[in-house]
């Protein structure tokens, strides 16, 4: 994504309210979200690694996210990369419990979790 696409779509989410069905409506300051759902998406793209699936559609993802988040002011991105671990752990945990727990009722909560933060994070990005 270039970086003024990044810019606009970043100011877009800033002004608009979301539409029903997608992302809830942003914070003043979209930066914690964006850092978090970054956290999210490299612990799905490493968890498609460890499957060896293709991680192709959510490296993409994980890059528009990226960009999103460099195009914000350099102000409110600074103290961002603990919400961004703190996230790729908790969803990597879920992601580990969804695949290899012994529990099936807790295998599929995990993974029900999982998958509607993933989904929260990927209706912020344009495709």
């Amino acid at each position: 994504m270039s970086p003024i696409r990044a810019s606009m779509i970043a100011l877009t989410l800033l002004a608009c309210p979301s539409e029903p069905g997608r992302a809830a409506p942003l914070a003043s300051d979209p930066a914690p979200l964006f850092a978090r759902c970054t956290g999210r998406l490299m612990a799905e793209v490493e968890h498609a690694w460890l499957l060896s699936a293709d991680p192709t559609r959510t490296e993409a993802a994980l890059q528009d996210m990226r960009d999103l988040l460099a195009a914000l002011p350099e102000g409110r991105t600074r103290g961002l990369l603990s919400l961004r671990t703190e996230a790729r752990a908790a969803q990597r945990a879920l992601l580990e419990t969804a695949r290899f727990s012994g529990n099936a009722e807790k295998a599929a909560r995990a993974g029900l979790i999982a998958e509607t933060l993933l989904g929260q994070c990927r209706a912020l990005l344009p495709r």
